[in-house]
């Protein structure tokens, strides 16, 4: 069967491949020899349609995995051979951060959480600690990472046997116990990292995740700065259902990161943020004309690209 999944993806014959894989999703990553492509490898290389791409993503294809002969990703192929803006968004090989494969426990394991949940309170302010910080390859690495960060936030070792208490307002105490993150919480994350996931799901998607790749071209002083901010204050910000609700989202954001609209006066469109200035003539400026014109239409086209996905079919535990 491994063979005959790589000759039909090798031949471009989707309409008999796909109901193979949705069959047997563990081949969706086989690779050939020598050359180790991957189905995904092939269809960037014909150039296959969104519906194609997506229900590779769906069942699990992984935007990471390089060729032999030439260390290829799939993302690469698609930019060498074609202008397909949809391929190089959604197959560009992004790691999962660490924030995302918490808010993916949180997201499939809701059972572990009870009504005003101090542990859950702890979670949120792991995922606002960490923000877009990728999850290091090496697990070991990430379970370290996991324990320094509940000490940082706690000022308790993840050892600790106490029940550790805070007040967020008069009359509302929250407890977290440590036990729970060593022994339910943490190993879950471990176990989601450990399947190296690469594609937003719908469960646990947000508004940041559109944000990767950043644009090759800043035009008119878009702002590098502005860019990384925003993507990070919106590392909680769920993706909403339809692209006027983020034009109002990253409007927002823009106001607040800022301190300007997005309404502007003719001729009062550029203006300059002093910890945006980083070096150079232009350094600082923002134009919020570009970001109306250019960049949130980009993330609009990215929010339909990924909801095309996502209605394909689910993903495959």
């Amino acid at each position: 069967m491994n063979d005959n999944v790589l000759k039909l993806a090798f031949q471009g014959k989707w309409d008999t491949l796909l109901p193979i894989l949705r069959e047997n999703p563990r081949l969706v990553n086989i690779s050939s020899e020598p050359k180790g492509y991957t189905p995904l490898h092939q269809a960037a290389w014909h150039g296959a349609n969104l519906s194609v791409i997506g229900e590779l993503l769906s069942l699990g294809a992984d935007r990471g995995v390089v060729t032999q002969s030439k260390r290829q990703t799939a993302y690469d192929i698609a930019v060498e051979k074609h202008k397909r803006p949809e391929l190089d968004y959604l197959l560009f090989p992004q790691k999962m951060t660490i924030a995302q494969l918490l808010r993916k426990v949180v997201a499939t394991e809701r059972q572990l959480f009870t009504a005003y949940d101090g542990n859950q309170i702890l979670v949120d302010k792991m995922i606002a600690a960490l923000g877009i910080e990728q999850c290091p390859d090496d697990l070991n690495e990430l379970d370290n990472r996991l324990s320094h960060l509940f000490f940082a936030l706690t000022g308790k070792a993840i050892s600790t046997a106490d029940t550790i208490h805070f007040d967020v307002a008069e009359h509302f105490t929250f407890t977290v116990e440590a036990e729970f993150f060593r022994l339910i919480f943490f190993p879950l994350v471990h176990q989601v990292a450990a399947k190296k996931i690469s594609f937003p799901e719908r469960e646990w998607a947000v508004v940041s995740d559109l944000f990767e790749p950043a644009p090759t071209g800043w035009g008119s002083r878009g702002s590098l700065f502005l860019w990384l901010e925003m993507r990070r204050a919106l590392c909680q910000v769920s993706i909403p259902e339809d692209e006027d609700e983020l034009e109002n989202i990253i409007s927002g954001a823009f106001q607040a990161l800022t301190r300007k609209s997005l309404i502007h006066r003719v001729g009062d469109d550029e203006f300059f943020v002093k910890r945006f200035s980083r070096g150079g003539g232009s350094s600082g400026y923002v134009s919020s004309l570009y970001w109306l014109n250019k960049f949130i239409p980009q993330l609009q086209q990215r929010l339909t690209w990924l909801q095309a996905v996502w209605a394909i079919s689910p993903r495959n535990p």
